[in-house]
Formats: C-alpha cells, structure tokens, sequence
C-alpha cells in the first residue's frame, strides 16, 4: 500500500470538500438554481469529515503502526480506507442529489461501522507495544465510536417522528463535538507527540499520563458545554466548569512542552512546517479560550444563539487548527518534495483560511447588534475561491520522493 498515494488522495478530497464551497457560496451572491444549497452543505460537512479530516488519520496512525511495529501485516487497512473512500464519494453524490434519504443514510452508516472496524483492528494491534501517543491514538478513536450515538438517535428521532428542537440540537452538537473535540483533536495530539518523539523531543510518561486525563475528562465531560440550555443541577454545571478548567490546563501544559521541543522543532523542521505549526497552535489556544469562557451562561447563550459565530467555531476548529495540523503532518513525513510552488501553495491557504475565519468572526461580532457586514458575502465568496485554488497548487505539487510502501 502506497502511503504517499493515499496522502495525496487525502489532499485532493480536501480540494473537492473546497470546491463545494466555493459552490455554496456562489450560490448566496450568485444565482446557481440547479443545485439545492442545504443539500450541498450537508455533501460539503461529510465528505470534508471523512474523506479528507478522517482518511488523513487514518494513514497517518497506520503509517505510525507500520513504524511502531514493522513486522505488521497493514494490508487490512488498505481496504478499511478503501471501504471509507467508497462511503465518502457515495455520501457526496447522494447528499448532492437528495440529501438525507436512504442512499445517503446507508454510505453515512457504512463509514460509520468503518471507523468501529478502524478502532478495534488498532485496538488489537496496538497490545503489541507501548508508546506516549498510543493512548491519545485510542481515545480519539473511541470518541468516534461514542460520537455515532449522535448520528443514530438523529435516524431513531426521524424515524419514530419524535424530533423534538432541543434533542435535534442536542444530538447534533453531541455527534460534533466528539468528532472535533474528541476524535480530530486527540488524533492530533498523539501525530504531534510522536513528531516530536521522532525529532529528539519525547514526553515524559508522568507528564504524558498528566496531560492525557486532563485533556480526556475535559472533553467526556465538556460535552455539557452544548447544552447549557437544558436545566441542569448546579453540581453537574459545577462539574463541567471544572471539568473544562482542567483541560485548559491540559492544554497549558502541552504548549509549555512544545516551546521546550522548539530547538529540536527548528533543527528538523522547515520553516513553513514551524510557522504552520503556530498557527495551528493560535487557533488551539483561541478554541481553549472560547470553550473556558463558555462556562459563562451569558457567552454560552451568546455563543450558541448566531448562526455565524457557529459556524466561525466551527472553521476555526476545522480549517485553521486541525485541517493545518494535518496537512504539516503530511509534510512531516518526508514523503514528498518541497518546492517553491508546493510553498507558494501553502501560504495562499494560510492566507485564504485566515481572512475567512476574520470575515466570519467579523460577522458574528455584527451579529450581536443584528446588522449585516457590507459585502461580507461577496468577500467569502472570492476568499473560498482563493482556497480553493491554493489545495489545487499544494495537490498538483505534492510530488512522491519514493514509492514508499506500508
């Protein structure tokens, strides 16, 4: 199995999820009739989660496992990623044609019981050895398999005709939350722990243990920051705070090791890798910051009411940290070359996926007074243009030093 093809691969589904935004957001400034918009957000939000966000960790911990334990048969992996891109370009194609229907169900569910396979096959061959980011690796994928209960209490709710707003909204923030917070983010962390491992920077086991059960607590329980809205003991509010404090400290905590790490950071990275790397950082810790501030009902309330501050969390999340993270580590690797168009490529999307997130965070600030940011439309219109075109320019120039195989 080809690691740099599947990376690649990764990559240009990142270009396609851009590219239905660009759509949608032709289709706010622009008349586009043929296409329903709901249904091209609903094709843009999966496929964009699993076949670029969750195929990227996918090889990536399998890349990880191969280094791990090099007498691993992976070959069963290749048709778990297989299985999932299959589920991924069904979702897309069946969201764009009818949205959420029986075609789109089944693909949605396949690449569900692809992720339970996934969780359990690393699960087994992960007993064969011990490492710091092992345990970061089974937590993030144990949310995804939590996450699930998300998506079937939406299909049990549809079914039985008994969707109520609050447990709509409910189980949807609950499916998000252990994707982004859970799975993506602990998927993260355990890539950057082993980075730094590989570079001469290894964590220790008591700070690695430390970490690990503030930044896992925090997210379980942390959960309860979507749902503020329901009534709820002053203990279980109580807990969640201190549940959210803790992580906080968690995440303290892994920023104060990455600066000790930076001379090794900076003797094996390039600068690009670096300057990525904080930026993703500066979206972590502005996540950290959002989510500890919500533990006030007023910013809660706030925070939850406008759909534009929504969806600026949720690209802060998404495109800045975790999306960035991914790609340094797909560079991280070594398994392609790097080239000034390859570069070039890279600070477009650093640029593009900035001034989106300043033009959406603007909005959600005009939000608050109930007025509209003039042009703001047309803006992330040529804003996801310019992103669009930047993964173009990264894919076409993401060339294979060798034909490494895993």
């Amino acid at each position: 199995m080809n690691k740099a093809f599947w990376l690649k691969f990764s990559v240009f589904n990142f270009f396609l999820a851009a590219v239905l935004g660009v759509i949608m957001r032709y289709k706010i400034v622009y008349s586009f009739p043929f296409l329903d918009q709901k249904h091209l957000q609903e094709a843009h939000s999966h496929f964009a989660f699993y076949a670029w966000i969750t195929n990227a960790i996918y090889v990536l911990v399998v890349i990880y496992l191969g280094k791990m334990n090099p007498d691993l048969k992976l070959t069963k992996y290749k048709a778990l990623l297989t299985a999932n891109i299959i589920s991924s370009f069904g979702m897309l194609a069946a969201f764009i044609y009818g949205g959420y229907f029986s075609v789109s169900v089944f693909f949605s569910t396949t690449a569900l019981l692809v992720s339970f396979v996934f969780a359990f096959l690393f699960y087994a061959d992960s007993l064969k050895f011990q490492d710091q980011s092992k345990p970061w690796f089974l937590a993030g994928l144990f949310f995804a398999v939590i996450s699930s209960l998300g998506v079937f209490n939406l299909g049990y709710m549809s079914a039985t005709n008994s969707t109520t707003q609050n447990m709509f909204l409910a189980s949807e923030y609950y499916y998000l939350h252990f994707q982004y917070n859970g799975f993506f983010i602990f998927s993260c962390i355990g890539l950057l722990l082993y980075s730094l491992k590989e570079i001469g920077s290894p964590i220790s086991e008591k700070k690695n243990k430390l970490l690990f059960w503030l930044m896992f607590m925090g997210c379980l329980i942390g959960f309860g920051l979507s749902i503020l809205w329901f009534k709820m003991p002053i203990y279980v509010f109580t807990l969640i705070a201190i549940a959210t404090l803790g992580q906080t400290i968690g995440a303290i905590m892994l920023f104060a090791f990455v600066k000790k790490s930076w001379t090794q950071i900076s003797a094996n990275w390039l600068p690009m890798q670096r300057f990525i790397l904080l930026f993703a950082g500066f979206a972590f810790a502005v996540k950290i910051a959002l989510q500890l501030g919500s533990n006030i009902p007023a910013v809660n309330q706030f925070a939850f009411g406008f759909r534009n501050i929504v969806i600026a969390y949720l690209h802060l999340v998404l495109l800045m940290c975790i999306a960035m993270f991914l790609i340094n580590q797909i560079l991280a690797t070594r398994l392609f070359s790097n080239t000034k168009p390859l570069s070039l490529g890279l600070k477009l999307l650093l640029l593009g996926i900035f001034l989106n997130e300043a033009v959406l965070g603007l909005m959600g600030v005009f939000s608050i007074t109930y007025n509209a940011v003039p042009y703001a439309n047309h803006a992330l219109f040529y804003i996801s243009l310019l992103m669009m075109v930047a993964l173009l320019v990264i894919f076409v120039n993401l060339r294979y030093k060798s034909e490494n195989q895993i």
